[in-house]
């Protein structure tokens, strides 16, 4: 029965953490749109967006390991 309530107490934790970091999404997008609208030219900061899947940051076209 314990760990019923475990895996409850997970899975609300989990929700918990996705919907703020969904939150905080929705706020860092929001202040682009504004920045965009208003033509400040303030660019997006680095995010993690600018990585590949396996961490690896992406690579110039001209830039060839072989």
């Amino acid at each position: 029965m314990k760990a019923r309530l475990d895996v409850a107490d997970d899975a609300a934790k989990r929700e918990q953490r996705l919907a703020a970091k969904l939150r905080e999404n929705l706020k860092r997008r929001k202040e682009q749109a504004r920045a965009r609208a208003a033509g400040t030219g303030k660019s997006p900061p680095e995010t993690e967006a600018n990585d590949t899947a396996d961490g690896a940051a992406l690579k110039p076209h001209g830039d060839s390991d072989s």
